[in-house]
């Protein structure tokens, strides 16, 4: 763990490895700490949304090497009305790891998370990996086995859930805890 999470990193180059896997563990120990960080285009301002992603994959490498599976993705930034909001064309991603799972009726302890906020979804899960570009609707539908409800437990790691989009992609898009339930149902136009 960094001794002082909070502290700014100033005069290194966004884009290097070491400020990525610096900036990934201090989003990861905030996270696991259950405690809020300022934003880290606060103290990076010039940080681009590729270089966000590329701190979330150095999230993922770390809790992989913990022994943390990828069990989903995550999809943000869905609707027309939240993309025109946060001045995307396209939506966002992060990854769902196992201990985010939750079963049906089951409880979650609060003092893990900061400040969680709960979202219905709907959840496809899907039987073949999907690849694109060029990745046509009936290749997708396809693959879908099944849709189900789910709840989704978003949990921004930073101080007043207040982010942007380069501080949300770089914080696994606000990913922490999800429930599926209910009738699983088979997917149509």
């Amino acid at each position: 763990a960094l001794a002082n999470r909070d502290a700014p990193i100033r005069g290194r180059p966004a884009v290097d490895q070491q400020t990525i896997e610096t900036l990934a563990a201090r989003l990861e120990d905030a996270e696991r700490n259950a405690q809020a960080i300022h934003k880290i285009t606060d103290d990076y301002p010039d940080l681009d949304v590729p270089t966000a992603y590329r701190i979330n994959e150095e999230i993922r490498r770390r809790k992989e090497s913990r022994g943390h599976k990828v069990v989903g993705i995550k999809i943000g930034l869905t609707s027309k009305a939240k993309m025109a909001q946060m001045g995307v064309g396209k939506p966002g991603f992060g990854y769902l790891f196992d201990y985010f799972a939750c079963p049906d009726g089951g409880e979650i302890p609060l003092e893990q998370l900061i400040h969680p906020k709960v979202e219905p979804e709907i959840a496809f899960v899907t039987g073949k990996e999907l690849s694109g570009p060029g990745c046509h609707i009936g290749t997708v539908l396809s693959s879908i086995d099944f849709v189900m409800p789910a709840m989704e437990i978003i949990d921004s790691r930073y101080e007043n859930f207040r982010f942007d989009l380069p501080s949300v992609a770089a914080d696994n898009s606000s990913s922490s805890r999800f429930v599926t339930g209910g009738r699983r149902l088979a997917p149509s136009l």
